[in-house]
Formats: structure tokens, C-alpha cells, sequence
């Protein structure tokens, strides 16, 4: 079976000479067109202890068809009572998360949604079974479908869900039935032996919903463990925190959150004098260890985390305990090593992380990160794989002479990505993935680019009227504008469409760099820094110019892609925005990215550059700054001027080339 088939296919069962033949043929039934299928013998993650007769049948599960109950032995008494068993575990399992006022009691659905058969080993065809057994009516796909989610524990929250299909796209979308794929229900139920587990995904592939199962799942089989669960970005950590009591409650979770003495969900980092505050503030404390506090020059959390490894290693083995049983990682990209090797130290069971393969498109290593990964994820269920494609091709200028980065054959597959090759001629295609069941949503645009020659508070009006006329039922939350330049420029323009959108629509405006989290009913206005783990049906992103660095162009593809509707891109840029909509057309008529391989030449000079790239990553604003003056021989009494004059004449503040052209071009009246 291909790799990139593990997303379509899953299953529980132990192969052996009587089974091998349904494993096989629903191995190629989910090779053919990407069918989704998994073989179970029992409800998964549930507290059932199993059935006597189990290791003898096995359930088919795949949406548009009836859950098929196969009897491997040939004992009509024994097979009999393991389904009427199962049948009422499935049951109990529906009125425990209130799916049986939507679906009903199992005497309403077993005869339409179930069937049973004997599995002949010299006469046996699944794509038969499975065509007998098909499922036309959508209502009834819909009410199998939710079905097949308790049985693999991929829970809906019902109540936002109806059978009745719903009439509009936006209420499609919304009321989507979400079934975990193969990788994911892997990650969830499989036993890892190692100690540090990493899965690496990309954006919008359900890095965050695994860790809280992962997390449901460790707080309630254990009893006296301590858990961390944290991430990098403040404005995620909140989000987190106010998530799990919400998500504990609807996975019917009974065990009290003992918050800061058995778990804590916080940020990486920490104050000084608040211990729960941050996970690398809780390790100094519990070691009484030198806290080392961020500053601009001499202080990042890279350096802080290996001074903190460095103390920790002279504790005496036989005083050093660990202060965690258990971290989780989410976000992992936004990490140095030396933090993973601190939290490996102070861990005492299994350490999860989780990170986004290509959340920085000009990060070096993305093949040794596939090969590394216990389980990659890249099929992507949040963001249309049109607006991934053109996000991505953007960030590394593959529609552009000189590429901006490249990847390996295997780095391209890791990401998703089919590869046809005509010589230097490339064309990149995505694998069809069940993203959204029975919408046709090929017919949208899923990205638009507009010019705001009109201005922008115009246009960002005209585009939410377009899109209120275009979805009637669409929220205030369900759009965000996020600003892809940095400068003050921004926040004055932020309060204009405050201004401007309570005006025309009376809707109230979220600024989420205030906020830092969503707000319901409130249209969420932001700087590319607050958005971070936020998704929302339509994204209109707004820039000046399209900019040639690297963290712009990183930016560029992240918070495109955070919408799983559309993606709307208001640029003033006539350089670009043709080169843009090219790009655009090819992937929306063709579904593919064409673009051409970078010469030898090309490749090193894109190697060197990305190194370059990833020195200054590491660097503070103020230490990139202080590099620049000190090149250009800017006298220290100087500086001070100068940091404050750049963020607003710079719109991207790590842009060496316009910092350096600005500072050429004011030194003689600054710096006398």
C-alpha cells in the first residue's frame, strides 16, 4: 500500500491467513478514487472490554455505505449475539453524546444503516459488498456518517449538526460531519514505544483536535500525572486553555480539571515571579533554577532554554526528579532544539509534538523532519486545496523567474504534493482528500485577488457585501481581515473599518491585537501576529505590495490559508498582481501549480540564501537592527531615532534592503 494512501485507509485488525484477503481488497478499494475506509472489530476508545466473539468478525466502516458486519468463523448463534452486543455498545455510545435525538434509538437504524453477511474466502468481493450496500438517500449518508464518527471516536458536537441537508454552502460547511482520516485515528489509538513522539502536518490538518484527544485521553487513564501542554504563541495558549474545559465536557470527560497541580496549559515561556505562568518559568522554579528574562541584545528563549539544560545537568542523578509525566507540543516549528532537549530532560513518561512541516516555507531540514516524523500528516481538511497551492507557491516564488526556495522530490510528497516532470518543466498536483462531503465547491473561487486602487476601507466593504449577498446567513466571526504588513499605518486603518464597517453593516469590530482571541458576533480585524491557531469561513488579507523576504512571504502563505471557504487578497501592486492571477487561473482550470526547477546554480545560490534566512531567524528585531547600524556605521546616540522612524517607514520590518536604503537616504539629516 502507498504511503500517501494511509489517510484513506485504517484499520485495527491483526491479519492473518483468514483475513488477509477483505485487508487486501480494502487496501485497493481505498487506493481506487480515495475511497475511505476502516476495518474495526469493536468500537474505538470506548471503555468496552471487548466481545467474546470479536477476533472472528470484522465491521466495515466507509461513508455513503451501511456498516457491514462480516463473520469470519461462519456461527450464526455466536456472530448473532456479537452484533446484537455491539449494536447496543453503539447505542449507549449514541444517547451518551445525544446523537439519538438526531438518529434515533438503534431499533430505528439497524435494519436501514446495518447489514450482515458471511465472508466466503474462495468467493469474496468487497467492491461488491460494498456496492450491494450503498447508501443513496443523503439524509440517510448523513445519519450512517454520524455513526461511523462514534464508532472510530471522531465526536460531533451534534447540536450543531443537522440530518436534514442543509440548504446554503456556508451551512454545509458549518454542519460538516468531520470523520478522523487513517493517520489521524493512528496517532489517537496507536501505542508509540518511544519516549518523544512527533508528528509533523501542515496547516489545517488537525495538529491541535489530536493533541486534545491525546490529552482527554492521558487525563483520564491516569491518575496522579502531571501534564504540560503548551505552545510558543500567547494568543494559541489562551485559546487552548479555554478550549479543554469545553472539549472535556463534550467528550463527557467526568474527572475534575485539577488546573496547575495536574495540568497546565500555558505558553513556553513565563514571568519571572508567576511559576505557572509559562512552562520554562515552572522548570526554573520547580529547580530553583536562574530565570533569564528576554532582552533585545544578549537574551532569546533559544540561549535561555540551554542555560536552563546546562544548570539542570549539575543536579546530582540521585536528587534530579521529574517535574512532568507527560508535555505536549503544539506548534513545534516556533521551537529551538535546545527547548525539546530541556523538556525530554524533565519528563518522566512520553513527550507528543506537534509542528507544521512547512509552517516557515524557507526553513532548512523539511526532509529530514518527513523521515524523523512517527506520522505525517498532509492531507488538509480546513483549506481549499486551491488557495494551499497558490499560498504556497506565492511564499516560495514559484511563479516567479528566480525562486525564492525549492524542495526535494520527497520534501514535495511529504507535503502533498504528486510531482509531473518534463524535464525542468514541473507540474505539482494535489491528491483529491474527502474534504467537505457532497459540496461542489470546485464552482467557487476560493481565492480572489482584488486591486485597492479605490482604497481599502472601500473595498473591504464591498467585498463583506459580496459576501452577505453571496452567503446570507454569514456571521460578523465568520470573516476576519488580517493586515500582512507591519508599521502604525495599520492600526489607523484598523480604526477606519471599525468606523466604516458599524456604519454600513451595524456590525461590532473584534481588533484581535487587543483581544487576542475571537469574539462571537464580532468581525475579527488583526496584524498577521494574533492569528495564529484561528480559522474562519472567509479571510480578506490586505498588503501594500507583495514583498520579496522571507518572513513576508511566510506570512503570506499562513495567514492566507487560514479561511475553508475563501480567501480574498487585497494588494496594490500592479508589478505582481498579474503574475498573481496567471498562477491562479493555472491552478483553478488545471488543479495543479506549474512552475519550472531552479538550475544547479540556482539551487545553491537558494541554499545559501535560505541559510542566511535562518541565522537572522534567530535573531531578535533589536540584534537585526544592531547588525545593520553597525554595517553602516550609525553612532549608538543615533540608534534610538532610527528604531522609532523604521516600523512606520518600513512596512516589513525585517526588509534589510528598504531598512538600509532609509537609513542611506536620512542619515546626513538624523545623525548630526
Amino acid at each position: 500500500m502507498n504511503k500517501e494512501l494511509n489517510n484513506q485507509y485504517y484499520s485495527n485488525i491483526e491479519e492473518n491467513k483468514i483475513n488477509s484477503t477483505i485487508i487486501e481488497q480494502a487496501k485497493q478499494f481505498a487506493e481506487k478514487d480515495f475511497n475511505q475506509i476502516y476495518l474495526i472489530n469493536k468500537p474505538l476508545g470506548g471503555d468496552e472490554d471487548g466481545y467474546d466473539y470479536e477476533d472472528n468478525c470484522i465491521v466495515l466502516l466507509s461513508p455513503k455505505h451501511k456498516i457491514i458486519f462480516l463473520d469470519l468463523k461462519n456461527d450464526k448463534d455466536e456472530f448473532d449475539e456479537y452484533y446484537d452486543e455491539f449494536i447496543e455498545d453503539l447505542g449507549s455510545i449514541s444517547k451518551n453524546f445525544k446523537y439519538k435525538n438526531s438518529i434515533g434509538r438503534p431499533k430505528e437504524w439497524k435494519d436501514g444503516l446495518t447489514c450482515k453477511d458471511t465472508f466466503e474466502q474462495d468467493n469474496f468481493s468487497l467492491e461488491k459488498l460494498l456496492k450491494d450496500n450503498k447508501i443513496e438517500e443523503k439524509n440517510l449518508r448523513r445519519k450512517c456518517e454520524l455513526l461511523i464518527t462514534l464508532l472510530i471516536g471522531s465526536i460531533n458536537d451534534i447540536s450543531n449538526i443537522s440530518i436534514e441537508e442543509p440548504a446554503t454552502l456556508l451551512e454545509k460547511i458549518k454542519q460538516k460531519i468531520v470523520l478522523f482520516d487513517g493517520e489521524q485515528t493512528r496517532f489517537i489509538y496507536k501505542e508509540f514505544p518511544q519516549k518523544v513522539v512527533n508528528i509533523q502536518g501542515l496547516s489545517g490538518t488537525g495538529k491541535t483536535e489530536l493533541l486534545l484527544h491525546k490529552l482527554k485521553e492521558i487525563y483520564t487513564t491516569t491518575s496522579d500525572k502531571k501534564i504540560f501542554f503548551t505552545c510558543h504563541n500567547k494568543v494559541l495558549a489562551s485559546n487552548l486553555r479555554q478550549r479543554i474545559p469545553d472539549f472535556f465536557n463534550f467528550m463527557k470527560v467526568q474527572k475534575q480539571i485539577e488546573w496547575d497541580e495536574y495540568l497546565w496549559v500555558t505558553n513556553a515561556w513565563g514571568s519571572t515571579n508567576k511559576k505557572n505562568s509559562g512552562l520554562y518559568s515552572y522548570i526554573c522554579h520547580h529547580y530553583n533554577l536562574t530565570f533569564h528574562q528576554f532582552n533585545y541584545v544578549g537574551m532569546n528563549f533559544k540561549k535561555a532554554c540551554q542555560l536552563a539544560l546546562d544548570e539542570i545537568k549539575e543536579i546530582a542523578s540521585i536528587n534530579f526528579k521529574p517535574a512532568f509525566d507527560y508535555i505536549l507540543i503544539d506548534e513545534s516549528q516556533d521551537f529551538p532544539q535546545p527547548f525539546f532537549d530541556l523538556c525530554e530532560k524533565v519528563t518522566s513518561t512520553k513527550i507528543y509534538i506537534a509542528g507544521d512541516i512547512f509552517q516557515n516555507i524557507f526553513e532548512n531540514g523539511v526532509e529530514e523532519k518527513i523521515i524523523s516524523a512517527d506520522l505525517v500528516l498532509n492531507a488538509c481538511y480546513r483549506t481549499d486545496s486551491r488557495t494551499l497551492m497558490f499560498a504556497q507557491a506565492i511564499g516560495m516564488g514559484l511563479f516567479e523567474k528566480e525562486k525564492l526556495n525549492w524542495l526535494s522530490d520527497q520534501e514535495w510528497q511529504g507535503c502533498g504534493y504528486n510531482i509531473k516532470k518534463n524535464n525542468r518543466n514541473i507540474n505539482l498536483y494535489r491528491q483529491p482528500i474527502r474534504r467537505f462531503e457532497d459540496i461542489e465547491n470546485e464552482a467557487i473561487p476560493s481565492v480572489i485577488i482584488e486591486n485597492d486602487n479605490d482604497g481599502v476601507s472601500n473595498k473591504v466593504i464591498e467585498i463583506i457585501a459580496n459576501i452577505k449577498s453571496s452567503h446570507p446567513t454569514v456571521k460578523p466571526d465568520d470573516i476576519a481581515i488580517i493586515f500582512l504588513d507591519s508599521g502604525k499605518y495599520i492600526y489607523e486603518l484598523a480604526n477606519k473599518l471599525e468606523f466604516d464597517i458599524l456604519d454600513k453593516f451595524s456590525w461590532e469590530i473584534n481588533k484581535g491585537y487587543k483581544s487576542k482571541t475571537k469574539i462571537e458576533d464580532q468581525l475579527f480585524i488583526s496584524n498577521a501576529n494574533n492569528v495564529k491557531g484561528l480559522e474562519f469561513p472567509f479571510v480578506i488579507c490586505v498588503t501594500k505590495y507583495i514583498a520579496s523576504d522571507a518572513k513576508y512571504r511566510n506570512t503570506f502563505y499562513t495567514m492566507l490559508t487560514r479561511s475553508f471557504i475563501q480567501s480574498y487578497l487585497l494588494v496594490n501592486d500592479n508589478k505582481h498582481i498579474e503574475v498573481l492571477k496567471r498562477g491562479l487561473t493555472t491552478i483553478n482550470t488545471e488543479h495543479c501549480i506549474k512552475t519550472t526547477q531552479p538550475t544547479e546554480e540556482e539551487l545553491i545560490k537558494i541554499h545559501k540564501t535560505i541559510i542566511e534566512i535562518n541565522a537572522k531567524s534567530n535573531m531578535s528585531y533589536n540584534e537585526f537592527l544592531y547588525g545593520i547600524f553597525n554595517e553602516l556605521n550609525i553612532e549608538l546616540k543615533y540608534r534610538n531615532k532610527f528604531e522609532e522612524l523604521i516600523p512606520d517607514a518600513v512596512d516589513n520590518k525585517f526588509d534589510e534592503e528598504k531598512i538600509k536604503e532609509f537609513i542611506n537616504v536620512n542619515k546626513d539629516f538624523y545623525c548630526k
